[in-house]
C-alpha cells in the first residue's frame, strides 16, 4: 500500500499516519484496461474508488428530444497526478450510480465498500468523521456548482422561449 500516495489524496488530508494505516488496511487494489468500465449508471454499487495511476472519463447518458436516442456525454476526465476519489456516495449507502466512469488508459484503482467503511467508523470515530467530513465538504462544492449550472441553463431556456 502507497501510503505516500494516500496522505496526498485530500479525503485522508487530516488522518495520523497510525489512522492512515487503518483505514489503508481495508482499501483493495484494482486494475481496469483502457475502456474498460469501472462504474455503470444506474446500476447499484456501494464502492468508493481512490484513482492511483492513470485517467477516468465519467459520462451520462442524454436523451436528445430531437432524435429520441441516448447518447453519453463526458463532462469530467480524472487524473491520477490529482490525487481524486469518486463514487464516494457508495460509501454512505447502497445507490443506483449518477454516471458511467470508463477507464481512459490502464488504470490502478483503490476500492473500499461501505460494510468496511463503516466498520472503520464504528472502530475509529476519528477516522469516520475526518473521511466523512471531506466527503460532505466535496458534495458541497458539486451542489454548488450544479446550483450555478441550472440556474445558467434556466436563464438560458427562458431566453431561448422568449424567442
Amino acid at each position: 500500500m502507497d501510503l505516500e500516495f494516500l496522505k496526498k489524496v485530500s479525503l485522508f488530508k487530516n488522518l495520523s499516519n497510525d489512522e492512515l494505516k487503518i483505514f489503508a488496511s481495508k482499501l483493495r487494489y484494482v486494475k481496469y484496461k483502457e475502456g474498460e468500465t469501472i462504474i455503470t449508471e444506474n446500476e447499484m454499487s456501494d464502492v468508493m474508488y481512490i484513482l492511483y495511476s492513470g485517467d477516468v472519463v465519467i459520462s451520462k447518458k442524454m436523451t436528445m428530444i430531437d432524435e429520441q436516442q441516448d447518447i453519453d456525454k463526458t463532462f469530467i476526465v480524472l487524473s491520477s497526478k490529482d490525487h481524486v476519489f469518486f463514487g464516494e456516495i457508495g460509501l454512505l449507502e447502497i445507490q443506483k450510480r449518477t454516471a458511467t466512469c470508463s477507464a481512459r488508459s490502464d488504470c490502478q484503482l483503490y476500492t473500499i465498500n461501505h460494510n468496511d467503511f463503516i466498520n472503520i467508523c464504528k472502530d475509529n470515530p476519528r477516522i469516520g468523521f475526518e473521511v466523512l467530513f471531506e466527503i460532505a465538504r466535496q458534495l458541497s462544492h458539486i451542489l454548488e456548482k450544479t446550483n450555478s449550472d441550472v440556474l445558467k441553463l434556466t436563464t438560458a431556456l427562458i431566453y431561448a422561449l422568449k424567442g
